[in-house]
């Protein structure tokens, strides 16, 4: 009986104890907390909020300018003209026109002032002709050639239109950080999927216009592409092509050339 009553009065003070102790334990914590919170208040002042920002601004600045790739839009406009062609085909820099815009995906794995460049668009090129003359497709051979307009024919205007599927792959030297001023150096791959001429005249006082296609154009041609960029987000673009226009056997032989404005 007596070891009993010790068994019980030893069990209630260890629960007793224990109690106090967590009453002690929650006091601590109760005090311990407000300087923890008033520790965390002092620590995010305007003065360190301001350093956390601002390290996080060159955080976001440094992974901009550590980004190897970039996709963005592309347009330009200018005029364009044949060289080569032979005496008689005379094209009219005003007013052709050369219109074309896409996307492309830039690759700067050295910095931004080295880019390489591929990307994929749409081109027009609308060629304005002497009004002297008017193509004419051979109904044996189809090849196209300049004939004569006749004497009862007025206002007359020849124009020959193109289009093409483009995929450009350039190379982009800039000669500072801000990318205002560089060279670009490329090719352009053109996959010629539409062309036909048109002639339009007015002929005792009615207004004719006759279109003819399929006029074996070559489907895939490749230009050399020059650019001078300037501060602005621009450059001056002239763009070769050593292919001759049409096929052979189907046209005269001669070189497109077109300059303008790059965006």
């Amino acid at each position: 009986m007596i070891i009993i009553r010790c068994s019980q009065l030893w069990l209630h003070l260890f629960f007793l104890t224990r109690m106090k102790m967590k009453k002690i334990v929650f006091a601590a914590l109760l005090m311990v907390c407000p300087m923890v919170a008033a520790h965390a208040a002092e620590y995010v002042t305007p003065d360190n909020t301001d350093t956390l920002t601002a390290k996080t601004v060159d955080a976001k600045t440094i992974k901009a300018e550590n980004q190897k790739w970039e996709v963005s839009p592309y347009l330009n406009i200018g005029f364009n003209t044949m060289l080569g062609a032979p005496s008689g085909y005379d094209f009219n820099l005003w007013p052709s026109f050369d219109v074309g815009f896409g996307v492309k995906g830039e690759w700067m794995p050295y910095g931004k002032k080295n880019v390489w460049s591929m990307g994929f668009g749409v081109n027009w090129r609308y060629y304005r002709m002497d009004n002297a003359t008017r193509w004419q497709k051979d109904a044996t051979t189809a090849e196209m050639t300049l004939v004569p307009y006749l004497a009862t024919e007025s206002d007359r205007r020849t124009s020959l239109t193109a289009f093409s599927l483009q995929v450009p792959i350039t190379y982009t030297h800039y000669f500072d950080k801000e990318q205002d001023w560089g060279v670009t150096l490329g090719g352009i791959v053109n996959f010629n999927t539409g062309a036909h001429v048109t002639r339009e005249y007015t002929f005792q006082d009615e207004d004719y216009e006759v279109e003819t296609g399929s006029i074996h154009q070559r489907p895939v041609t490749i230009d050399g592409l020059l650019m001078v960029h300037m501060p602005g987000d621009f450059a001056l673009y002239c763009k070769y092509c050593p292919m001759k226009y049409f096929r052979d056997g189907y046209g005269p032989k001669m070189n497109q050339l077109s300059f303008g404005i790059y965006f």
